[in-house]
């Protein structure tokens, strides 16, 4: 007997953004997400945040119904959410460390504990004291990213949070948060939106490519490079790693 899937999204339809979305993840899976801008990664990153409702189709965590067609069952705070956003979001009165362990809900030893080693892990070690006015754009965002790591949760959901990390940083941290999204992936599912197909093979055991706001492909990463989907989604793989978008 099959076991039931951690995550079951079934038919998501957001008029303009996405078509009929449907897919499932096992407990411990880290999906990537990719494809051309305005396809709608974001979008369906959002939906299984439980920031926004479908028109059509559902979304099931772990057996539980948390969003049905123009509701959300379950909204965000009970979903066990890690999030982080495109741009960071960090309170500017605290300092690094204060931003890294403000969603981390064990006593104050063991939140400043985890804060640290999630510093460390994003490669931000001595960086506590910092001033959030003080960080270069790559450093904000991997504070932001630090906090998503610190924080026990059940989805982990990161939109494009290497972004404005420059290339030889991205490709250090990539090395050094694998094990730790994995392991963050192993109460529920982790997924990554990007641009990038390199964070994809680095980090992800299941892709999806998104065209026009349809999968196009889903599945082990060589299987759609190899053009196992069809010629498109490996040539977008392809020009992703030239550094170039195929519309």
């Amino acid at each position: 007997m099959n076991a039931r899937p951690f995550l079951k999204a079934t038919g998501l339809t957001v008029p303009g953004r996405l078509d009929g979305i449907s897919f499932e993840l096992a407990r411990g899976s880290t999906l990537a997400i990719l494809g051309p801008s305005g396809s709608g990664k974001t979008t369906l990153l959002r939906l299984l945040a439980g920031f926004e409702a479908v028109q059509s189709g559902s979304i099931e965590i772990d057996g539980e119904l948390v969003s049905t067609p123009g509701r959300i069952a379950v909204p965000p705070e009970r979903r066990g959410l890690a999030f982080a956003f495109q741009e960071p979001a960090l309170m500017p009165h605290l300092d690094a460390i204060g931003n890294v362990h403000l969603g981390v809900r064990e006593s104050k030893p063991a939140r400043i504990a985890a804060a640290l080693q999630a510093l460390s892990d994003v490669g931000l070690p001595g960086f506590e004291q910092r001033r959030i006015w003080e960080l270069s754009g790559g450093e904000a965002q991997r504070i932001q990213l630090a906090r998503t790591l610190a924080f026990e949760s059940r989805l982990l959901l990161l939109d494009e949070p290497f972004a404005s990390v420059d290339r030889m940083c991205r490709a250090d941290l990539l090395s050094r948060i694998g094990d730790t999204i994995r392991r963050r992936a192993g109460r529920g599912i982790a997924a990554i939106v990007t641009h990038d197909p390199a964070d994809a093979l680095e980090l992800s055991d299941v892709t999806m490519v998104l065209k026009s706001g349809r999968v196009v492909a889903y599945g082990a990463f060589d299987r759609i490079a190899a053009g196992d989907f069809g010629e498109w989604p490996a040539l977008f793989l392809a020009a992703g790693f030239a550094g170039r978008e195929l519309a």
